[in-house]
């Protein structure tokens, strides 16, 4: 057999995923307080294609499939959900919203790249990782003086416990669930820790228009800014961290009078500009505006 990194070949590659999820829920100590206990098993899967290593004689090494992470974890969540019930808690919530995750995650994964080529096909040399990661979310939306304004702050951070895993594990804070103005790849790391403040206020209030099936209730804007980073090192560098500030439409409508359809466009800017080796490459980030749109059941994502 014969030894050879995967990215000394040219070969064709497609990506797949599977993934399952087993989780109990029960409510504690009241209704608003929530336990969550789950396992999800996760397959992810290099489709390769046939290729010919040079040699005497050349070996033609024929179609396979490549199975390169086969994660498995254990999760405990607890969530409080304080949010004021009211026709206006989906696209402008006042109240807070608290969640504390742990997860115990015992998973294999082809860190190194590295396969054996035989007759058959790629086979992947896994690394085994067993790590602890935990991580928390507060959020706090505030009322002003006119109730239909509010001031949210968010506040996330989390950490892996032990040495420092693969950046393949890592927490990613970028993008649209985390700091909009660079993309979700951009930010990782072992540990992070950010924060989002934004200013929420209606444009338009019961709009009370029918376009085709879609009916139109409420539309309202905010101005927000995000500040944070990841990191592997035992400290954080505050002078490392990121800063973004955007811009959010809100329309709130029904599709057919019955289901919630929540629409809504984000602009966001990066204002700094840093660089990350990937694959031996250097991508700069930062310093653009990223756009963002979206149709789903809420506005939340988090």
């Amino acid at each position: 057999k014969i030894e050879l990194p995967l990215y000394a070949i040219d070969v064709d590659v497609t990506y797949s995923m599977l993934e399952f999820d087993l989780n109990w829920r029960q409510k504690i100590f009241s209704p608003k307080h929530d336990l969550r206990i789950g396992y999800t098993h996760s397959r992810y899967t290099a489709n390769v294609g046939s290729f010919i290593v040079l040699g005497l004689p050349p070996l033609l090494v024929p179609a396979s499939s490549d199975l390169y992470f086969i994660g498995n974890n254990i999760s405990v969540t607890w969530g409080y959900n304080g949010i004021a019930s009211s026709r206006y808690q989906e696209i402008n919530p006042i109240g807070r919203k608290l969640e504390l995750k742990y997860t115990y995650e015992f998973s294999k994964f082809n860190s190194t790249g590295d396969y054996v080529v035989t007759t058959t096909g790629l086979q992947p040399r896994y690394t085994q990782f067993n790590f602890h990661r935990l991580e928390a979310r507060w959020a706090e939306h505030l009322p002003l003086p006119d109730r239909k304004h509010a001031l949210t702050a968010v506040l996330r951070g989390g950490n892996i416990f032990g040495p420092t895993v693969d950046d393949f594990l890592d927490f990613y804070v970028g993008g649209l669930i985390g700091m909009k103005g660079y993309p979700f790849y951009s930010v990782g790391g072992n540990k992070f820790a950010m924060l989002n403040v934004a200013y929420r206020f209606p444009i338009w209030e019961d709009i009370d228009t029918r376009i085709l099936h879609l009916y139109f209730d409420k539309l309202y804007a905010s101005f927000y800014g995000d500040y944070g980073d990841a990191w592997n090192s035992d400290a954080a560098r505050l002078k490392n961290f990121k800063k973004d500030a955007g811009f959010e439409l809100r329309l709130e409508a029904y599709s057919f009078y019955s289901y919630p359809t929540r629409i809504f466009f984000n602009a966001s800017y990066g204002f700094d500009r840093f660089t990350r080796v990937i694959n031996g490459i250097p991508v700069t980030y930062g310093k653009e505006w990223r756009l963002y749109f979206g149709v789903l059941f809420g506005f939340e994502l988090m």
